[in-house]
């Protein structure tokens, strides 16, 4: 056992040296770096440090090349890392504003394009009644509006070329139109690509172009940025699974111990009993002697000391004796000393005999004899020695364990090992005799206590479990314990196991911490999408589809007073009029897509039948809604969730189940929201189920957390998949 506290010691020294520096590591000669200023280990915390000839910038934007560096995996520990989650946590709330004052800027942008629609479009109204002298104001915050309005204002100056032109100018927006669906559906890589001799054409065409490619930045950049947070995220979890194995298996390793060593004292105890049931049955040999002289002696007591019988008759039984303790001996037999006794006796041959002598002195005849009972005591000598050595290594074990080991008999320590005391800033001889439960936090005394009486009482209670303790100098410490009963000098004892797991317990709450941080964040992200996808819809269904229906109106009207020689013309206007009402119906779909009036305008209930109803036209799968109460209805947010889940659930089955059939169940039960989506198809696989990129799935569980629900998804190969989500019901109020 001290080898292996030198190799332990040994390990945690090497451990100190590790630390390095980085400039040192890279040979760096970049003596502007704030790192190498501040002469900090830590580099990976400081911004604007000179890595590989570059200036880097925060944490979070180089954290892909720290987590790979050779210092930050030497120089982590608890202490870099807590101090690495305090600026990860600032870095954070800086990006958050950052987001906010992009909101507020974006904000203002609508307001400014709302504006500069409205007049565009008061413009349109005017030169398709007929009064090409209209003018608006170019100026603007917005380069598109600025850009619109000047089209408009040509517009209505070459008024006659668009008349001819309106052919190309019903393709152009087809295709304007089809790169906001594509866009709608997620496609960043949709631009508009035809050429066209149409100005306003060509201007919407670069407009449109440059707005897809910087949304198309920000949701990379936003991408990048998550997948490094959930890297760092993975690393510093599986970090904390390796310690807690290796104290998970040096704890096994502790009970495997101390389970041999209660083996090995039962045995001990076993033999030390039938030895001494042995020995009390029948002493090895009888003597009589008068005034110190044998006059008699049993075969036994012959053969014990390698004599024949008749050799011993005659014979001083002081001969007998070894001679440093005869004296004493010789006392205590002529005395008649009655009780058992210990002595050194010598054999025939010179070899020392421990014996255990007990005597009596008998009157007979006018002599006073003296019957003194010997027995070999040899073994139980050498059993004891067995038993005191075991003592010590017990003690060994225990004093150089690295786990706290006690035992408290009526409630008071009588036994610490040093590695418990120093855990609890007192020496071992301080604890003896201290209530246990004064070193326990106050509000998990009660609880230990009853632990305690039921163990004593044989009732089943918690064999290991967690608990606060109190060190001398007040300091809190999560310890996880272990504890059983024993025998502790012949009465009931409680043996236990200390370990300190504080550290451990910090690092749960850093990671909890940074988990529910991550989870605001996507909360957040959640709701400013379904927010965007609103406002979106609803100005492309009111904005451009009143924009279409117009132009719908003054096509006719130009129909109309075509001559009725002109069919080449009468031609072109019906195959634009059927191209604007085809327009109409895609601007209605992406409107529907990105956010269903009827989830806003009827409820949910209504919302889930109708994507079923369509879900079942456009897939051929037969899809049987059941909604109980028929009215049911929840806020906003939780209408929304569930509804985008039974999106991405139909997306799934049409996608991957090769199903023929859907049942969808929608109640409210027991204070719970209650979806259930079950379909026919070949059953989603384990594998699927726990793949990481299966990223609708970690969407559904992801929206479920944020109200503290569950979501449970089993597939039965070749049977069907089913998915069940439940999420509480908390302040019901309808739908603003």
């Amino acid at each position: 056992m001290k080898v292996k506290k030198q190799e332990v010691k040994r390990i945690s020294e090497e451990r100190k040296k590790d630390k390095v520096k980085c400039w040192e590591v890279f040979k760096c000669d970049e003596k502007e770096c704030p790192a190498y200023k501040s002469k900090n280990l830590k580099c990976w915390l400081f911004s604007g440090t000179h890595c590989r000839n570059e200036i880097q910038g925060k944490f979070l934007e180089k954290i892909e090349m720290c987590l790979g560096c050779h210092a930050f995996k030497t120089n982590t520990d608890v202490t870099s890392i807590n101090a690495t989650l305090k600026v990860v946590d600032k870095q954070f709330k800086e990006f958050n504003k950052i987001v906010q004052d992009r909101d507020k800027e974006l904000e203002h942008i609508g307001l400014e394009l709302a504006l500069g629609l409205s007049e565009v479009f008061e413009a349109l109204k005017k030169i398709s009644s007929g009064d090409p002298t209209v003018r608006i104001p170019e100026t603007s915050k917005v380069e598109l509006i600025s850009k619109l309005k000047h089209v408009v204002n040509v517009t209505a100056k070459e008024i006659g070329e668009i008349v001819n032109q309106s052919h190309e100018f019903a393709m152009g927006l087809a295709e304007h139109f089809d790169v906001l669906h594509r866009v709608s559906q997620g496609d960043l890589h949709a631009r508009v690509s035809g050429k066209s001799q149409v100005e306003l054409l060509e201007s919407l065409k670069k407009v449109m172009n440059n707005t897809i490619v910087s949304i198309s930045r920000e949701i990379n950049e936003r991408k990048r940025t998550e997948a490094a947070l959930q890297k760092a995220h993975n690393e510093l979890e599986q970090r904390v699974e390796e310690r807690t194995a290796e104290l998970t298996a040096a704890n096994k390793k502790m009970k495997q111990e101390i389970a041999e060593r209660k083996r090995v004292e039962e045995a001990l105890r076993e033999s030390e009993l039938k030895f001494r049931r042995v020995t009390e049955a029948a002493f090895e040999g009888v003597a009589v002697t008068v005034g110190g002289g044998l006059i008699d002696v049993s075969e036994k007591l012959a053969k014990l000391f390698g004599y024949q019988r008749s050799e011993l008759i005659g014979k001083p039984i002081a001969e007998l004796v070894a001679e440093n303790v005869r004296d004493d001996t010789m006392a205590r037999i002529l005395s008649g000393y009655s009780l058992p006794y210990e002595s050194i006796c010598l054999r025939n041959d010179g070899t020392i005999l421990p014996v255990e002598v007990c005597g009596k002195n008998y009157s007979s005849k006018g002599r006073v004899l003296c019957v003194t009972a010997i027995r070999d005591i040899t073994k139980r000598k050498l059993a004891e020695k067995v038993l005191q050595e075991s003592e010590e290594k017990y003690k060994t074990l225990t004093e150089n364990s690295l786990t706290g080991i006690f035992i408290h008999q009526n409630g008071r320590f009588v036994f610490v090992n040093e590695r418990f005391a120093t855990m609890h800033g007192y020496t071992p001889e301080e604890l003896l005799g201290k209530d246990h439960l004064s070193l326990v936090y106050p509000y998990e005394r009660k609880t230990l206590k009853a632990f305690a009486l039921k163990r004593l009482e044989g009732k089943p209670v918690p064999q290991q479990y967690e608990v606060r303790r109190i060190t001398r100098d007040g300091r809190i410490m999560w310890c996880e314990m272990m504890a059983t009963i024993m025998q502790y000098r012949g009465k009931p004892a409680i043996m236990g196991n200390v370990i300190d797991i504080t550290e451990r317990k910090l690092v749960e709450e850093a990671i909890k911490k940074s988990e529910e941080q991550l989870r605001n964040l996507t909360t957040y992200l959640q709701k400013v999408g379904e927010i965007e996808r609103m406002s979106i819809a609803r100005e492309i269904h009111d904005e451009l589809g009143e924009g279409l229906t117009v132009l719908k109106l003054d096509l006719s009207w130009l129909r109309k007073r075509l001559p009725d020689d002109q069919l080449s013309l009468r031609e072109k206007a019906d195959a634009m009029s059927q191209l604007i009402d085809k327009t109409i119906h895609t601007v209605k779909k992406i409107s529907t897509n990105l956010r269903p009036g009827l989830l806003d305008d009827l409820g949910l209930a209504a919302a889930i039948e109708w994507q079923a109803e369509d879900f079942q036209k456009r897939t051929g799968i037969k899809c049987k809604v059941t909604i109980d109460p028929v009215d049911i209805n929840f806020d906003r947010d939780r209408n929304t969730a569930v509804f985008r889940i039974f999106q991405e659930t139909l997306t799934n089955v049409a996608r991957h189940a090769r199903a023929t059939q859907v049942n969808v169940s929608l109640r409210q039960r027991d204070g719970q929201i209650e979806l259930n989506v079950r379909d026919n198809g070949r059953g989603i696989t384990e594998e699927e189920l726990t793949n990481t990129k299966s990223f609708g799935l970690i969407g559904i569980r992801e929206r479920v957390k944020i109200f503290g629900g569950n979501s449970i998804m089993k597939g039965i190969p070749g049977k069907g998949t089913t998915l069940t989500v439940r999420i509480p019901v908390r302040d019901m109020r309808e739908n603003p």
